[in-house]
C-alpha cells in the first residue's frame, strides 16, 4: 500500500473514531437527561408517598383508638349489667319482679340495653373492617415507597457515573482543569455550572412535609465550579438541614439568586462578583446527601418570593 493511501486510511480511521466518540457522547448526554428527569419524578413521588404515609399512620392510629374505646365501653356495659342483676338469666330476673309494672320496666331496660349493645357491636364491626382496609393501604404505600427509593438509588448512581464520564470527556477535549474552566456566557448572564449538566422543569413538584419544589435542580459533576449568573454581591452564605451549603447572590439586575446543596464555598459574604466568577462548588449537602450532585437554583425577583427559575436556567444554560 502506498504511503499516500496509508495516510488516507489513517485519516479516515481517525475521523470515524471522532464521529463514534461524538455519537457516544451524544448518547450519554441523552441518557443523562432521561435518567436525571426520572430521578426528579421519583423524588416528587417519594414526597407524595411520604406525606401519604404520615396521614395514613395518623388515620390508622385514630381508628385504633376509637375501636379501643368501643371495646372499653362494651366491657363497662357488661360489668354494669352483671352487677345490677340485669346481666343474669332474663327469665329469672323478670319472674323475680313482684309487680307487673316492674316486669314491664325490666323488659324496657333489657330492650334498651340490647339496642345499645347491638349499636356498639355494629360500630365495632365497621371499625374493624375499616382498620383492615387502612392497614392494607398502609402496607401497599410502604411497599411502593420502598420500590421508589430503590429505583431512585439506582438512578442516582447512574447519573453520578454519567456526569463523571461526560466531565472526563469534556476535560480531555478542552485540556483545561475543571476548577479553572470558564463559564458559558449568554450576553451578560452566565450558566450557573459547566458544560456537563442536565435539568428539567420541576416547579411545584411535591416534596415531603407538604412542601413543593421552588427551584430547578441542575445536575453537574461533584466538585465542579458553580458560577455567578450575573454581576452582583454575595449577600450571604448559610447552611440548613434541607439546603446544606447555600449561597445568596444579590445581582445587579434586581434579582436575588439562590444556590443550595453546594460542596464548598469559593466566595465570602459581601464579595463583589461578576458573571462567570466561581462562587461555590457543586455538591450533595443537606437533604440531597446520597443523591446525584446538583445545584438547587432559585430566582427571587427583587429579593421577594421565588418564581419558576426554569426559563432563566434554560436561557442561561441552553
Amino acid at each position: 500500500m502506498s504511503p499516500r493511501l496509508l495516510a488516507l486510511v489513517a485519516a479516515c480511521s481517525l475521523a470515524l473514531t471522532g464521529v463514534a466518540a461524538a455519537d457516544s457522547g451524544a448518547n450519554a448526554r441523552a441518557r443523562l437527561a432521561t435518567i436525571a428527569k426520572r430521578v426528579q419524578d421519583a423524588e416528587a413521588r417519594e414526597g407524595e408517598l411520604t406525606d401519604r404515609l404520615t396521614k395514613l399512620d395518623r388515620t390508622l392510629a385514630a381508628t385504633e383508638r376509637e375501636l379501643a374505646g368501643i371495646r372499653h365501653r362494651y366491657a363497662a356495659r357488661a360489668r354494669a349489667a352483671y352487677t345490677s342483676g340485669i346481666g343474669g338469666d332474663p327469665i329469672v330476673v323478670l319472674l323475680s319482679a313482684k309487680e307487673p309494672a316492674a316486669v314491664i320496666g325490666r323488659l324496657d331496660l333489657y330492650a334498651a340495653a340490647t339496642r345499645a349493645d347491638d349499636a356498639l357491636l355494629r360500630h365495632g364491626a365497621v371499625l374493624r373492617r375499616r382498620l383492615t382496609a387502612q392497614r392494607a393501604e398502609l402496607d401497599a404505600a410502604r411497599k411502593e415507597i420502598a420500590a421508589v427509593r430503590k429505583g431512585l438509588q439506582a438512578d442516582s448512581a447512574e447519573v453520578r457515573a454519567l456526569l463523571d464520564r461526560l466531565a472526563k470527556a469534556d476535560a480531555a477535549r478542552s485540556r483545561t482543569p475543571r476548577a479553572s474552566r470558564a463559564a458559558r456566557l449568554t450576553g451578560r448572564y452566565a450558566c450557573l455550572v459547566g458544560p456537563t449538566h442536565a435539568f428539567s422543569s420541576t416547579w411545584g413538584a411535591p416534596r415531603s412535609g407538604g412542601r413543593s419544589h421552588k427551584g430547578t435542580d441542575v445536575f453537574a459533576p461533584y466538585g465542579s465550579p458553580s458560577y455567578a449568573v450575573y454581576d452582583g454581591v454575595v449577600r450571604r452564605l448559610s447552611t440548613s438541614s434541607n439546603g446544606g451549603l447555600q449561597v445568596y447572590l444579590k445581582a445587579d439586575d434586581g434579582n436575588e439568586y439562590f444556590y443550595a446543596h453546594m460542596s464548598s464555598y469559593a466566595s465570602h459574604a459581601g464579595q463583589r462578583v461578576h458573571a462567570g466568577d466561581v462562587i461555590a462548588y457543586v455538591g450533595d449537602s443537606g437533604n440531597a446527601r446520597g443523591g446525584p450532585p446538583h445545584v438547587h437554583f432559585e430566582v427571587h425577583p427583587g429579593g421577594g418570593a421565588p418564581v419558576d427559575p426554569y426559563p432563566y436556567v434554560k436561557r442561561f444554560c441552553g
